[in-house]
């Protein structure tokens, strides 16, 4: 637990120094830069070891490659420095082009045999990581150099015999480190690709859910509207009998004109949540358009579905009565009751001609028949 929690700032100061510079960015010059610093981080603390390596192999004749050693450790921490600054193409040019010159002075040093051209066969693979898509020649050109100098070094026989008195026990312990070295880099840029790709399919995936949550919902109550009621209302009809009501704001129109479209916006979503409240987990409340919302109630008969939008009634002429400033808000409704495999369109129709009945009989007031059945009142 304790290491856990010890381990947590470290964690979140390494993906903040990795995302430096990347605030404001399109998604992919963004995803070049957070491989570039995490490029970068990694290979400092990668090499730093190899300071004390080359150092040791013949002093002092081998303290200058090591100097340089520290000086390239230092430019990858310049680099993302730069990258935190917005010199994106400045720090990827450095950051790939000095390793170059630092490795390629080492095999000569060293020889071919010590393994340090090794590293140089990553340049291709990070160049692209980088660079992204749109300075693809920037990333060419540092991949040819770095294929260039490696068949300078294997052609050339001063790299053939190392200029440092190292015994062969040295030799082989440095190729080994160089292998696992490049090892360790391409596998940590899959990784890095892999928690790249995963983290934006996450997110698209989010994004696409917040999307099909907007196109289904009414922005201003947070109903459904029409397209999201729509495939609720097929499967009730398609299970078993069901009831649907229209409930329609009476005079709603005064209150607009009387106090404006923001205040005729609070009522609008006033109302909603009443209707919501009123229904409870019984039903599904929409917005149907304007002042007008539908009520679906799976399942129900037509008198418990009158029922409820009576409750739903009292409860908006009780919480919405009239004031010195708001006009009162009541609703009127229609119920319409359907059996199984009755057409929606049917059911909607009967249901609009109880509202229209209702309005027409005084207002504030839930009337309700049945598709197959008499009338209820």
């Amino acid at each position: 637990m304790i290491g856990s929690l010890g381990r947590r700032p470290f964690r979140r100061a390494l993906e903040i120094i990795v995302n430096s510079g990347v605030s404001g960015l399109d998604p992919v010059r963004a995803r070049s830069v957070m491989g570039a610093n995490r490029f970068f981080l990694m290979s400092a603390a990668v090499c730093l070891p190899w300071v004390i390596v080359i150092a040791a192999a013949d002093p002092p004749l081998t303290l200058v490659p090591a100097l340089m050693h520290v000086a390239m450790v230092c430019g990858w921490v310049v680099c993302v420095d730069l990258n935190r600054r917005r010199h994106y193409v400045t720090a990827s040019v450095i950051g790939l082009t000095w390793p170059i010159a630092q490795f390629a002075f080492l095999s000569w040093m060293f020889s071919n045999e010590s393994g340090f051209p090794l590293p140089m066969l990553t340049v291709g693979a990070l160049a692209f990581l980088v660079f992204p898509p749109h300075e693809w020649r920037a990333g060419a050109g540092v991949t040819a150099l770095a294929a260039g100098m490696l068949v300078v070094m294997y052609l050339l026989e001063s790299f053939d015999e190392p200029e440092a008195a190292v015994g062969d026990r040295w030799m082989d312990l440095t190729s080994v480190g160089n292998v696992l070295l490049v090892a360790f880099i391409l596998s940590v840029l899959a990784l890095f690709n892999n928690q790249y790709f995963v983290r934006e399919r996450r997110r698209n995936d989010d994004l696409l859910g917040e999307a099909q949550v907007a196109a289904r919902t009414d922005a201003l109550t947070e109903v459904y509207n029409r397209r999201g009621i729509a495939p609720l209302l097929s499967d009730a009809a398609r299970s078993g009998e069901y009831a649907l009501a229209l409930a329609d704001l009476d005079r709603f129109k005064r209150i607009n004109d009387r106090l404006g479209h923001g205040a005729g916006d609070v009522v609008l979503s006033n109302v909603a949540r009443t209707l919501v409240d009123a229904v409870g987990e019984r039903g599904t409340v929409a917005r149907w358009g304007g002042e007008e919302f539908l009520v679906l109630l799976p399942g129900m008969s037509l008198t418990d579905a009158v029922a409820v939008m009576e409750r739903a009634r009292r409860a908006m002429e009780e919480e919405y009565g009239a004031t010195a400033f708001l006009e009162p808000v009541t609703i009127s409704a229609g119920v319409a009751h359907a059996r199984r495999h009755t057409s929606k369109e049917e059911t909607l129709r009967l249901a609009d001609a109880k509202l229209y009945e209702a309005k027409a009989s005084g207002r504030n007031l839930v009337l309700g028949a049945s598709v197959a059945l008499s009338v209820l009142d």
